[in-house]
C-alpha cells in the first residue's frame, strides 16, 4: 500500500525522488514489479449478501419466530390445521419481505464505470497506451481535453489545464490547475496541483505523476467509506423491534405460566399445550410484519407518483421522522446550469430572464421594463464579442437528453444561451465569420481572445468599418485583467478613451456582482489589421472595453418555498458543499435559508477539521441552520455522525461521488435522479426523479402520513390481539373456576388466525391510504423517544381490547345458554359449539371493522368526519365481510376453520356488541379531546402545583 504523503506540497524533484522515477517514466520491468506490489488500479468489492441468505433473514423476526415455534408445537401435538394456518402466515411474511427488501448493491460497478478508458503513459521514454488497471505509482501520464483522469496524479507540467471536479468535490465550475507546490495543508477541493480519478479534463493538457492507484485513490477512499458505512435501522424498525421484544416476553411469561398452571391443575399435556399455543397466538399480531411491509410498499408507490423512488422500504417512514436535512448545493438546491443573470453595458445595468440552457427569456432594464429593438441591437455588440470569444456549444434536446445541454465550458455555454435569448448568432452557427487564431486562457493572463474575420453583417461590423478593416479580436476574462489592456471604452454609444474614473466604475460594478456570488466576465474587442498570423503581445492591447456579464448557478424553482415549509415543520436545513463560502452564503440568502433560520453560520472545511467533535456538536445545537463550505467526503461523514450522535434523524441529499459515504451513513440518503451520478443513486434510499428539492419536502410530508397511518394500524391490530387474549383467558378462567369442560374455549386457535387472514388483513393495510391531515407539516417531527405503545396508548389498547374480549366471551356464553349447551359436561356438541365460537369470532371481527374506521381520527368523532375520505378502506371492509361470510357459510372452508352457520338472532347480538364497542370508543375520544384541551391542561397543571 502506498504510504500516504502530502504530495501537493512536494516539488517535482522531490516527487521524482520519492517515487524513484523520472520524466522518462518507469521501465516496463519496473512497472510489472510495482503492479505486483501495489495491485491493479481498480476498485475492490466487498461480498454481497446472497439471495438465499436474504430470504432466510426474513425468518429472524421475533414475532415470526414465535409463530414458527407455535406451528412446530402444533404439529407435535397433532393440531395440523392450526400449524398449516400459522405457516401460511409465516410464508406470506417471508415472501413479501424478500421481494420488497431485495435490492442490488451496485455501488462498486458504478464506480468502475468511471475508470475504464485506456491511459497514455510514458514507459522507457516513449508514450504508449496501456490499460488503465495497469497504471502504478510512479508512472508518468499525459492527459488532454476530454480525457478522464485515470489515477490520482500530481501535475508536473501543464498547458492551461482545467478539470471538471464536480463528481468528487461538488465544485460547479471547471477548476484551474497549476504546477507549483503548495505550502499549507489544504482541503481536497483546494489542491490545485492535483487531479483525481473520476474527474475529467475540461480544457488544456498536462503531464502528471501517478501518486495513488486503486483503493488508495481519493475515489477508492470514497468507495471504502461507502462500503464500510453500515446501514442503520430506521426509527420504525427500532420501534417494531422494541414492540416485538416486549410481546415476545409477554408471550413467554403468560404461555409458560399457563402451561405450568394447567399441568398443576391436572390437565393433560396435550390440553395444556393447546392452551399455551392459544395464548401465544392470541398475544402476537400474526400478520403485523406483512402489514407493515405492505404499508411501506404502498407508501413507496405513492411517493413514486410524486417522482420520488424508494429503494429501501423502511426509509419511507424515516422521512417523516427527519429532523435535519443536510443538502448539497450544486444540482440539489441549484440547477447546476450556469445562467447569465445580468449585464453591464454602456454605463447601464440590464437583467436577463430565464434559467438553464434553454434559450427562453428576455432582456430588461433595471426597472424591469422590456427593451426596444434598437436598444437590443446595441447590446448585441457586447454579446457578439462574448460569443466570438467562446468555444462551447449548446444543443437542443435529443434522444439522450431531455433538455438543452452544453458541450464544453459551462460559463461559455451560459454566454451562448444568453446570446440566443436576445437574438444573436453563436460562433458555431456563423460559419461566415470564421476564427483565424485563438489565444487560449492561461492562469497568468486570466483572459482569452479570438481573432475573427467579419464577412457578413454583424453588430461589430459597423464598428470595424470605422477603422476600415474586416477583422476583429474578441476578448473575455477577469475584470482587472481586461482593464489592464484596455485603452478605450464603449460609452454613450461611441468609443471613447477610458479614464480612471471609468475603471473605478467598472470595478465597483464587478464588486457588487461578486458580493452576490456571481461569476463575472469582462468583455472587450479591438479591430485588427488584415495581415497573417498575430502575436499575442501585439494584439492583446489597446482594446475597447465593452462591459461585464454576470452569471450564477441559479436556485431551482420552488426551493425557497420548500425551505420555508421545512422550517414550519421544525426540520432544520444544513448546506454541505465543496463550493466557496461566499457562493454558498449567497445561495442560502437567495433561497431564503437565512430568513427562516435564527442564524446561518458559515463553516469552512479547514475550520471543520480543526474543530473537536464536542465543539462541532455544540455549534450544531446553537444554530438552526449551518452552511459548510469547501468540505470533502470525510467532512460530510463527520457532520452526519455528530448529528446522529445527538439523536437527530438525518436526511442527506446529493448527486456526486463525493456525497456517497454521507448518503449511505445517513438515516436516509436522497439522490438526484436526472443529474445525480450512478454512485450517488446506488448509495441512497430515495431517488428524486425530477431532481426537485420541493419533492423531498413533499416526501417528508408523505413520510409523516405513513407513520401516522402505521400507528393507527399497529394500535388497531394490538387492540384485537388484546381482545383475542382476553377471550381465551376468560375461557380458561371459566374452565378453572366455573368448572367448564376443557373443550369449552370460546374461540379456537385456528379461528384466531382466521381473524387475521379473513377479517383484518385488508382493512389494516388500506388504513395506510388515509390522506394527511392539514396540520401534518405544522408540528415537530416525532421524537425518537416516542413509542407507538406508550403509557396512554397502552392503557387505551388494554381497555378497548378487554372490552371486545368481554363482548366476544359474553356472546359465546349467551349463545351457549340460549342453545342449551352444557359447558360443564364432558362431551362437546360439535355443531352447536361451532356456532357458539362463530359468534365470538364475529363479535371480534365486526368490532375490529368499527375499530379500524374509528382509528382514522385520534380525537374526532367518526360521525363528524367524511367517512368516504378513504373509499378503498371502505371497499376492503366490505370485501373482508364477504370473506368472513364465505368462511362461515362456505361448505369446505367452514369445516376447515370449525365455523357453524348462525341465524339472524345471533347476528343481531353480534351487531349490538359492535355498536356498544363503538359507543365506548366515542366516549373515550371525548375524554381524549378534554385531555388535550389547553385549558384542561392548565387546570391539571395547577392541581399538580
Amino acid at each position: 500500500m502506498v504510504e500516504e504523503k502530502k504530495y501537493y506540497q512536494m516539488s517535482s524533484s522531490e516527487l521524482f525522488e520519492n517515487f524513484d522515477t523520472s520524466g522518462d517514466g518507469l521501465s516496463e520491468e519496473e512497472a510489472k514489479e510495482r503492479l505486483e506490489k501495489y495491485g491493479k488500479n481498480e476498485l475492490q468489492a466487498k461480498l454481497k449478501t446472497p439471495k438465499w441468505l436474504l430470504l432466510l433473514s426474513q425468518f429472524r423476526e421475533l414475532l415470526v419466530l414465535v409463530l414458527i415455534v407455535a406451528g412446530v408445537l402444533s404439529i407435535l401435538i397433532g393440531s395440523y390445521k392450526t400449524a398449516i394456518a400459522m405457516f401460511i402466515i409465516v410464508i406470506i411474511n417471508a415472501i413479501i419481505g424478500f421481494i420488497q427488501e431485495y435490492k442490488a448493491e451496485n455501488i462498486l460497478e458504478r464506480l468502475k464505470e468511471l475508470v475504464e478508458s485506456p491511459a497514455k503513459v510514458v514507459r522507457d521514454g516513449e508514450l504508449v497506451e496501456v490499460s488503465q488497471d495497469k497504471l502504478v505509482p510512479g508512472d508518468i501520464i499525459k492527459v488532454e481535453e476530454g480525457d478522464k483522469i485515470p489515477a490520482d496524479i500530481r501535475i508536473i507540467e501543464s498547458l492551461n489545464l482545467r478539470t471538471n471536479d464536480f463528481s468528487l468535490t461538488g465544485e460547479s465550475m471547471p477548476q484551474d490547475k497549476y504546477v507549483n507546490a503548495l505550502e499549507d495543508v489544504v482541503s481536497l477541493a483546494d489542491r490545485n496541483n492535483m487531479a483525481y480519478v473520476g474527474t475529467t479534463v475540461a480544457s488544456g493538457s498536462a503531464t502528471g505523476l501517478v501518486v495513488a492507484t486503486g483503493m488508495d485513490t481519493e475515489m477508492g477512499k470514497v468507495t471504502d467509506l461507502t462500503q464500510k458505512t453500515g446501514e442503520i435501522k430506521s426509527p420504525l424498525q427500532k420501534e417494531l423491534d422494541n414492540l416485538a421484544r416486549k410481546l415476545t416476553g409477554i408471550v413467554i411469561v403468560i404461555s409458560g405460566s399457563l402451561l405450568l398452571f394447567t399441568l398443576w391443575q391436572g390437565f393433560s399435556t396435550f390440553t395444556s399445550m393447546i392452551y399455551a399455543i392459544g395464548i401465544a397466538v392470541s398475544s402476537v399480531p400474526q400478520a403485523l410484519p406483512a402489514q407493515v411491509t405492505v404499508a411501506l410498499s404502498t407508501g413507496s408507490k405513492r411517493l413514486a407518483d410524486k417522482n420520488a423512488v424508494v429503494k429501501s422500504l423502511p426509509s419511507v417512514e424515516t422521512l417523516g421522522s427527519t429532523t435535519v436535512i443536510c443538502t448539497d448545493k450544486t444540482g440539489t438546491l441549484t440547477k447546476n446550469e450556469m445562467t447569465v443573470r445580468s449585464m453591464w453595458f454602456n454605463g447601464e445595468k440590464f437583467e436577463l430572464t430565464g434559467t438553464g440552457y434553454e434559450p427562453e427569456g428576455e432582456i430588461r432594464d433595471e426597472e424591469g421594463e422590456s427593451l426596444s429593438q434598437e436598444e437590443i441591437d446595441e447590446i448585441e455588440i457586447l454579446m457578439d464579442s462574448a460569443t466570438m470569444a467562446s468555444n462551447a456549444e449548446v444543443h437542443e434536446p435529443d434522444e439522450e437528453h431531455d433538455r438543452w445541454y452544453p458541450i464544453g465550458d459551462p460559463t461559455e455555454a451560459a454566454i451562448i444561451t444568453a446570446s440566443r435569448k436576445i437574438g444573436t448568432r453563436s460562433p458555431q452557427e456563423d460559419e461566415e465569420n470564421p476564427e483565424i487564431q485563438e489565444f487560449s486562457f492561461d492562469h497568468q493572463r486570466k483572459r482569452m481572445s479570438s481573432a475573427r474575420e467579419i464577412r457578413e453583417r454583424y453588430s461589430l461590423e459597423k464598428i470595424s468599418d470605422i477603422f476600415g478593416n474586416k477583422r476583429i479580436l474578441a476578448m473575455k476574462g477577469a475584470t482587472d485583467s481586461v482593464l489592464s489592456v484596455s485603452k478605450y471604452i464603449y460609452k454613450d454609444g461611441e468609443v471613447q478613451p477610458i479614464t480612471e474614473e471609468d475603471k473605478d466604475r467598472v470595478r465597483e460594478m464587478n464588486r457588487k456582482y461578486s458580493e452576490k456570488a456571481m461569476r463575472v466576465l469582462a468583455i472587450a474587442y479591438r479591430p485588427l489589421e488584415e495581415s497573417g498570423d498575430y502575436e499575442m503581445e501585439e494584439v492583446e492591447k489597446e482594446v475597447v472595453f465593452l462591459g461585464l456579464i454576470a452569471m450564477i448557478d441559479p436556485p431551482k424553482e420552488g426551493v425557497s418555498e420548500a425551505i420555508k415549509k421545512a422550517h414550519e415543520a421544525h426540520v432544520r436545513t444544513f448546506i454541505m458543499t465543496g463550493d466557496h463560502a461566499t457562493t454558498a452564503r449567497a445561495v442560502a440568502e437567495e433561497i431564503g435559508l437565512s430568513g427562516t433560520a435564527k442564524s446561518s453560520k458559515v463553516v469552512t472545511g479547514k475550520e471543520l477539521k480543526e474543530m473537536s467533535d464536542e465543539e462541532l456538536a455544540e455549534l450544531m445545537k446553537e444554530n438552526e441552520s449551518l452552511i459548510f463550505s469547501r468540505v470533502d467526503p470525510e467532512d460530510k461523514l463527520k457532520i452526519v455522525d455528530i448529528l446522529e450522535s445527538q439523536e437527530e434523524v438525518v436526511a442527506v441529499t446529493g448527486d456526486g461521488v463525493n456525497d456517497a459515504p454521507a448518503l449511505k451513513k445517513a438515516h436516509i440518503g436522497v439522490a438526484m435522479g436526472k443529474k445525480g451520478t450512478d454512485v450517488a443513486k446506488e448509495a441512497s434510499e430515495l431517488v428524486l426523479l425530477d431532481d426537485s428539492y420541493p419533492t423531498l419536502v413533499d416526501a417528508v410530508r408523505e413520510g409523516r402520513t405513513i407513520y401516522s397511518n402505521l400507528r393507527k394500524t399497529v394500535l388497531a391490530s394490538m387492540t384485537t390481539n388484546g381482545a383475542e387474549l382476553v377471550t381465551v383467558l376468560l375461557g380458561l378462567f371459566s374452565i378453572s373456576l366455573l368448572g367448564w369442560s376443557t373443550w369449552a374455549l370460546p374461540i379456537l386457535v385456528i379461528q384466531i388466525l382466521a381473524i387475521d387472514l379473513l377479517a383484518e388483513i385488508m382493512p389494516l393495510t388500506f388504513l395506510t391510504y388515509d390522506p394527511p391531515s392539514e396540520y401534518m407539516m405544522k408540528s415537530p417531527p416525532r421524537s425518537l423517544k416516542e413509542h407507538i405503545i406508550n403509557k396512554f396508548t397502552g392503557t387505551e389498547v388494554i381497555l378497548l381490547g378487554t372490552l371486545i374480549g368481554a363482548l366476544a366471551f359474553g356472546n359465546f356464553w349467551f349463545f351457549a345458554e340460549r342453545a342449551g349447551i352444557q359447558l360443564t359436561v364432558g362431551s362437546r356438541p360439535a355443531v352447536l359449539y361451532a356456532m357458539a365460537t362463530t359468534t365470538s369470532y364475529l363479535t371480534i371481527a365486526f368490532c375490529q371493522f368499527l375499530n379500524i374506521l374509528s382509528r382514522r381520527y385520534d380525537y374526532t368523532s367518526i360521525f363528524n368526519r367524511n367517512i368516504l375520505g378513504n373509499k378503498i378502506l371502505l371497499g376492503s371492509i366490505f370485501a373482508s365481510i364477504g370473506l368472513v361470510l364465505l368462511g362461515i357459510y362456505g361448505p369446505y372452508i367452514s369445516d376447515f376453520l370449525s365455523f357453524g352457520s348462525i341465524g339472524l338472532t345471533d347476528w343481531l347480538y353480534v351487531f349490538l356488541a359492535a355498536l356498544a364497542y363503538l359507543a365506548v370508543f366515542e366516549i373515550l375520544k371525548i375524554f381524549k379531546r378534554w385531555r388535550e384541551n389547553p385549558e384542561s391542561k392548565r387546570q391539571r397543571g395547577q392541581k399538580k402545583d
